[in-house]
């Protein structure tokens, strides 16, 4: 990636289209979607997530019938996920490209201060 934006635009547009996959909705052409500014790239992220709640709180759906990928770039014996698969695929999608992120952001002599783990942190106290 060329810079941090474009890192963070991949992750959270890869959270919406896979929503949209696994939700059977019209999926968005990725050249379509913003660029940035973050807020704009974080409104996919928020997106997403309730593509996400709406399919978690929806008891019928199916969560172990497979979907038909016609991604060429797919091994054609993955081509058949199970939503309750594609799921998790996106959840460590997005937090492996964020450990990424912040090791590289470390690596480049900007230190966070964060200790590396939540429960170690001040947020949501």
């Amino acid at each position: 990636m060329p810079n941090v934006q474009a890192l963070v635009r991949h992750i959270w547009a890869a959270e919406l289209i896979w929503s949209q996959r696994i939700a059977a909705l019209p999926v968005s052409d990725r050249s379509g979607l913003p660029t940035g500014p973050v807020e704009a790239l974080f409104d996919l992220h928020l997106k997403a997530v309730q593509n996400f709640r709406t399919l978690l709180d929806d008891t019928g759906y199916n969560w172990e019938e497979p979907i038909a990928m016609d991604y060429a770039w797919l091994p054609a014996e993955i081509r058949k996920p199970t939503p309750r698969k594609l799921m998790a695929h996106v959840l460590f999608h997005g937090q492996r490209h964020f450990a990424q992120l912040s090791t590289l952001v470390r690596a480049a002599g900007f230190p966070s201060g964060f200790k590396g783990d939540l429960l170690f942190s001040r947020a949501l106290e």
